[in-house]
């Protein structure tokens, strides 16, 4: 069996948030992806032919998908085990005026619009250290509908707001706007972390609930504990940046043409 890696890009609005479930009796799982294929004659499909070909039909059925690379990996590598870090950032605009409500069109689906009359950023910038560190984030994570086990201890790596430009500079409605990054990082995370992260540093930085409040959900990890004051940011305004494998292991796992197997499948895994 010859296995590959995927590199990607996509516009995620339209998916499912999540890998596709396997024997949970609870979940009817009828959008996810899973590939399988088999070539006639040769051990290793040409991996530029498979970009082209895949690209060519994921833009004749109209998916906002797009695939830059592709690699055929051994055995030993495991996307998930073997993966460095996580990066996201989460995209904000906070209207200068409380009363603007004329949104950008390119920013539509795109960020999540912020309006109120004192949104304080700095209090959102110095409340990021509350999540800094080795946390039980089970409040911060969506409730578990699977049969599996889960850890909720999870470590960030980093957790910046940085100042942003518009997708449309030259649009005179993106004046009306400040526009920020929210960028978090990670080895993993649990489903809806970043989402409810941005949710409570929003909540702060509008006044709704204080660091007393976020400190509170941390040290009594629940999902039943969580802020009801809060809103969940909303998942239009999430980008997943980047996924980071250690290089030389990564290299170690590609496989060369002429090492590879002769398989009966050849099995896609999608990053």
């Amino acid at each position: 069996m010859v296995r590959y890696l995927f590199y990607m890009g996509y516009i995620g609005t339209r998916y499912r948030g999540a890998a596709k479930q396997i024997g949970c009796e609870r979940l009817i799982d009828v959008d996810s992806v899973q590939v399988d294929l088999q070539h006639p004659t040769d051990p290793v499909y040409d991996t530029e032919t498979i970009i082209r070909r895949l690209n060519a039909w994921l833009s004749r059925c109209g998916h906002e998908i797009r695939i830059t690379s592709i690699y055929p990996i051994t055995d030993d590598f495991d996307p998930r085990r073997n993966v460095k870090s996580r990066s996201y950032f989460y995209r904000l605009m906070v209207a200068k005026n409380f009363h603007e409500h004329k949104v950008p069109i390119s920013e539509l689906q795109r960020a999540w619009h912020i309006r109120g009359e004192n949104i304080d950023i700095d209090a959102l910038r110095n409340a990021t250290r509350l999540f800094m560190g080795t946390k039980n984030f089970e409040t911060f994570a969506g409730k578990n509908r699977t049969n599996r086990e889960i850890k909720y201890v999870r470590s960030l790596n980093s957790l910046t707001i940085d100042p942003a430009v518009p997708f449309m500079p030259f649009d005179p409605l993106s004046d009306g706007f400040n526009f920020w990054h929210i960028n978090i990082s990670a080895r993993a995370f649990l489903y809806n972390q970043v989402r409810k992260i941005v949710g409570a540093l929003v909540g702060i930085a509008s006044g709704i609930i204080s660091e007393r409040d976020v400190l509170t959900m941390l040290h009594v990890p629940s999902h039943l504990n969580w802020d009801q004051r809060i809103q969940m940011a909303p998942p239009q305004g999430l980008f997943l940046k980047n996924i980071e494998y250690d290089q030389e292991e990564l290299a170690n796992c590609i496989l060369k043409t002429e090492d590879a197997p002769r398989p009966s499948q050849l099995l896609a895994i999608i990053n």
